[in-house]
């Protein structure tokens, strides 16, 4: 049993499984703060997906942020993707505390944050954040920082054969800086902008699998967005049924500054599929592929490398086979649909709701996540950790929407 310290306090933090299981699950629950670990072992590193989530302001968001930069400083995880959820009240606040944390136990707090704005599900400005790293035990494998005129700053894991890249918060501007006019001007922008900043890194547009889209006024014109996305897929050459499937995709409200949609992406570069592969998961046993109602994504993407899948689950709600939404108005029935359709995925891949590592439950209102956490806990779902926001969710008459992260 291996133990992590923790600042100002003496009790351990113990691994809930050996550290040679398929996956060490710890949690670490203190006032008004829960800190949650997903580790992962692999041949040559050990993969790590970090949640935090806050109840309430104050002080508790210092021991959370210190609490994880003791864990990341203790472990050596070299992060590849950070995520910030909260009001945007809240960010250069929770930034800078975010920075004091790191600077104490000499972590790099120049690595790229995405911050995506919305109201948390509790009574504070910050919900929380998803960090997912890796430990190297190969000296020849990192994760560094990146930059590209055109995306700013992203993260580059160096792996056996492999390269993956994560380009965050990924704008929608022109070449002078300024935001593009209008939001399907800015979209365009956003996938020109991901297109140049992949190329000068070495990578190809076609080596995406996997893109997080946020837009502020989802509900206004995600119609056109998807026209946007589809015609820069299509030059691609991404396509439903062909040899280059779509990547795996979250699309959903969630605001950045004044723009009208951000984007992160992952991509994978890959010396041979025996070292490292993106596996699509174009459609699954619930619902077929989301091109037929007009949406450019698979519904996930698995990562395999040494032997072990990584599965990422697009952005999924209640939705049947025909793309129609199912369950309108019935919040509990939705929340269920949603999760079977996950599950699905992960048992197709080997997997469960118990492999699930990281999530981000999105919520149209109070009441939708009430009738969730009555589906949850009447069924017994795994619990699993997540993020909680409100949202607008793709279509008017869908009240959930879930992404998840599973290790197989």
């Amino acid at each position: 049993m291996k133990s992590i310290r923790e600042p100002g306090g003496p009790a351990p933090l113990a691994e809930l499984r050996d550290a040679d299981a398929p996956r060490a699950a710890e949690v670490r629950e203190a006032q008004g703060w829960t800190f949650a670990v997903r580790a992962t072992e692999r041949d040559s590193f050990t993969e790590y997906h970090l949640t935090g989530t806050v109840e309430r302001a104050g002080r508790a968001i210092d021991e959370l942020l210190a609490h994880a930069a003791a864990v990341m400083a203790e472990r050596g995880i070299q992060t590849i993707q950070e995520k910030f959820y909260g009001n945007r009240t809240a960010r250069t606040d929770v930034l800078r505390r975010r920075e004091t944390a790191y600077r104490r136990e000499e972590l790099d707090f120049g690595v790229p944050v995405t911050w995506i704005e919305g109201a948390p599900l509790v009574e504070t400005e910050f919900a929380g954040f998803q960090i997912w790293g890796i430990t190297p035990r190969d000296a020849r494998m990192g994760v560094t920082t990146v930059t590209s005129p055109a995306a700013g700053s992203g993260r580059l894991w160096t792996g056996r054969g492999f390269r993956l890249l994560h380009l965050a918060a990924v704008r929608g501007t022109q070449p002078d800086g300024a935001l593009a006019a209008g939001p399907a001007a800015q979209a365009d922008r956003m996938f020109t902008n991901a297109g140049a900043a992949l190329k000068s890194l070495g990578f190809e547009y076609r080596q995406v699998s996997r893109t997080w889209i946020y837009l502020a006024r989802l509900l206004e014109w995600y119609g056109d967005f998807n026209r946007v996305r589809t015609a820069h897929y299509q030059r691609v050459g991404f396509s439903a049924a062909g040899a280059l499937p779509f990547p795996a995709s979250t699309g959903i409200q969630g605001r950045s500054g004044d723009d009208e949609c951000i984007m992160d992406l992952l991509a994978l570069q890959s010396d041979s599929p025996d070292r490292a592969a993106a596996l699509p998961i174009r459609r699954s046993p619930r619902q077929d592929s989301s091109f037929s109602y007009g949406s450019a994504f698979s519904r996930g993407m698995a990562l395999a490398i040494e032997g072990r899948r990584t599965v990422h689950v697009s952005g999924t709600a209640s939705i049947d086979a025909a793309g129609a939404s199912v369950h309108v108005g019935d919040a509990e029935l939705q929340s269920l649909e949603t999760l079977l359709c996950i599950a699905a995925i992960l048992e197709e891949q080997g997997g469960s709701l118990e492999n699930i590592t990281s999530a981000t439950l999105f919520c149209k209102t109070t009441a939708a996540l009430e009738a969730w956490n009555r589906v949850t806990r009447l069924l017994r779902v795994p619990a699993f950790p997540k993020v909680c926001m409100f949202a607008d969710v793709c279509r008017p008459d869908l009240l959930v929407e879930m992404e998840a992260v599973a290790t197989i």
